[in-house]
């Protein structure tokens, strides 16, 4: 199960770190970033999918090293 959280965990962070370059791309080229979320609500920010991908990357250590004690 450690395996697959390990593994999960990995691409989540992944796809997190891509979605907070780009979303910091947009930022700083003064682009609009698109909109995700409810109409009328604000946009999502990078710092967000930066804090999710710190998050996913620790669950990922977290697991591998659980499964190198077993």
């Amino acid at each position: 199960m450690e395996k697959y959280l390990s593994v999960l965990g990995y691409w989540l962070g992944l796809i997190s770190t891509v979605l907070a370059l780009i979303f910091r791309a947009f930022g700083a080229l003064n682009v609009i970033p698109p909109h995700m979320g409810l109409p009328g609500s604000n946009a999502i920010s990078y710092v967000s999918f930066l804090h999710a991908a710190v998050l996913f990357f620790l669950l990922t250590i977290a697991s591998w090293c659980r499964t190198a004690k077993s």
